[in-house]
């Protein structure tokens, strides 16, 4: 998927000198919020109900394992830790949206945040 691609490179891209300790754990709990965190849960519900066999296939699911695992090294190398989980997840929510062909605004924010090179925290903007 072409789009994933293109995200993937910007997380690469993402310039993590400034990932501090301090930094890390305010952005995790930015995550945390009800607006970061609450959206962030109600999508994923959403795309989960939407998941059966004859649209998200096991080639999916591996798939969706491959990207979140390149997300997922793509953090571990500059700030090791739980970030890398949460980036994980997010191009695992990401990729399902894609398959699944689900559309929403909140999650149109947060693709926009990794296209800008920034990790979604907090309540997001376009």
């Amino acid at each position: 998927m072409e789009m994933i691609q293109e995200l993937l490179d910007c997380l690469a891209e993402m310039d993590f000198n400034g990932f501090d300790e301090d930094f890390v754990n305010e952005l995790l709990d930015n995550r945390d919020i009800e607006d970061f965190d609450g959206e962030w849960s109600r999508v994923y519900r959403e795309i989960e109900s939407r998941k059966n066999p004859s649209v998200y296939t096991e080639a999916s699911e591996e798939e969706q394992q491959d990207i979140r695992r390149q997300a997922f090294m793509t953090v571990e190398e500059h700030v090791p830790g739980e970030l890398s989980e949460y980036v994980s997840d997010d191009f695992g929510l990401i990729y399902d949206s894609f398959v699944l062909g689900y559309r929403d605004a909140w999650l149109d924010k947060l693709i926009a945040a990794y296209r800008s090179k920034n990790i979604p925290a907090g309540e997001l903007h376009e």
